[in-house]
């Protein structure tokens, strides 16, 4: 099945010449529908998405506040933890980094952290295995805490573990 090149109705000559010598057939729909369009005062149909979008547009322009102005801010969806655990009781946060704890946590006196974040305020060293010395309400491994701690003149530094 071969295929044969459409013959146009004009030639490359007769296009690139001005209108007025271009022959207008009269009786096609499309010249019908202009000429229906240009007779009548109404303007031209629309489809219902173009006059949203018009009226949202000119909307904007006006400043009308009792209208949206077409645009607004969008965020990323965000997954809610509480949401997806239910909402039985409230998540504890954690004091180090300040996000919700799911899961396992560490208690320290009121206060509580993820696992990873019960490490020591300077050095960073995971007390999980060591344990935590509170000075000045902050947490330490050992070395820091005696490193921040000095006692009264003629007494030395020892650590006491509770019972």
């Amino acid at each position: 099945m071969g295929y044969q090149p459409l013959k146009p109705s004009l030639s490359l000559d007769q296009l690139r010449q001005p209108s007025s010598n271009v022959v207008i057939d009269k009786d096609s729909e499309v010249y019908k529908m202009l000429q229906e369009n240009q007779e009548s005062n109404e303007p031209p149909r629309q489809s219902t998405s173009f006059l949203v979008l018009q009226e949202i547009l000119e909307t904007g322009e006006k400043g009308d506040p009792d209208k949206p102005s077409g645009f607004r801010s969008v965020k990323a969806p965000t997954t809610k933890v509480a949401a997806s655990i239910g909402n039985a009781q409230k998540l504890p946060i954690c004091d180090k980094c300040g996000s919700g704890i799911v899961g396992a946590f560490v208690k320290l006196r009121d206060k509580t952290r993820h696992p990873e974040c019960y490490v020591c305020s300077d050095c960073g060293t995971n007390l999980k295995q060591k344990g935590h010395f509170f000075v000045e309400d902050r947490i330490y491994c050992e070395k820091h805490a005696r490193e921040r701690v000095t006692p009264p003149e003629g007494y030395d530094v020892v650590t006491v573990f509770p019972k």
